[in-house]
């Protein structure tokens, strides 16, 4: 949202394969994004995006003991899929106009740190949300390590965060409630929001971040179904929030 009107709404859906491998390996083979909602405005931005997110339609993933990511292990195959993009899918882009150069070069850079993105990309820390030892010392509630996640606000700067779990009984299933509040961050916000903001928005920066989450498993210990939120905000006038709903499919 931006002041007293709504700037943007868009509703999307992917389909995610996740092929387990060996021990801690993984495959997730992502589906094309299916637009059920959106701002005609936003279009041609988001034709663009689909193209630059074939590169990462298949992933080849390590993961910790805790079941978050450790490593991407397909980078080079991601990498030549980005290069081929660019020489067959974007270049006429480019011919028509130039600024599409800038855009191409943005995720040159970001395809180099693809590991890193990947990891810091929010909706890859949800679904590979960590999940407690469940061994002698087991508690129903607790705190798990710091996390930190790309800002939408701040484009490239990095959130950190601290997450405290709880778990519930739900019936025949059982869930744990997750509730993430701001550690810290990267970057000077108040001079970058004095820079990019301020004129337009005409008050002060107050940022604050907000983050919930509950994952339903089932009796095999299965993880079923996530609903999560999250809000970023710079100040009454401006904020970003995202519903994440992620069911598994039978």
């Amino acid at each position: 949202t931006l002041g007293n009107g709504k700037a943007n709404e868009t509703e999307t859906e992917e389909i995610w394969e996740i092929i387990p491998g060996e021990y801690k390996h993984i495959e997730v083979l992502i589906s094309d994004k299916k637009y059920i909602r959106f701002d005609a405005q936003m279009k041609p931005f988001y034709e663009i995006l689909d193209k630059v997110n074939k590169a990462t339609e298949n992933l080849a993933l390590l993961l910790s003991e805790d079941k978050t990511i450790e490593k991407i292990e397909n980078e080079e195959e991601i990498i030549e899929k980005w290069e081929e993009i660019k020489r067959k899918e974007l270049r006429f882009l480019q011919l028509v106009k130039e600024s599409y150069n800038e855009i191409i070069n943005i995720y040159d850079k970001e395809f180099q740190r693809i590991d890193d993105n990947i990891k810091a990309n929010l909706i890859y820390q949800i679904l590979f949300y960590p999940f407690p030892n469940t061994g002698v010392n087991f508690t129903n509630e607790g705190q798990f390590k710091e996390r930190e996640f790309l800002s939408t606000l701040f484009p490239g700067e990095k959130i950190m965060y601290d997450t405290n779990y709880q778990f519930v009984d739900n019936k025949d299933k059982f869930q744990m409630n997750i509730e993430g509040k701001l550690k810290s961050h990267t970057g000077d916000f108040d001079e970058i929001y004095a820079t990019n903001y301020q004129k337009a928005l005409n008050i002060p920066l107050e940022y604050d971040l907000m983050l919930e989450g509950e994952y339903i498993y089932n009796l095999d210990s299965v993880l079923s179904e996530i609903v999560f939120h999250v809000k970023e905000k710079l100040n009454d006038k401006m904020l970003y929030v995202c519903r994440y709903h992620i069911q598994l499919i039978t």
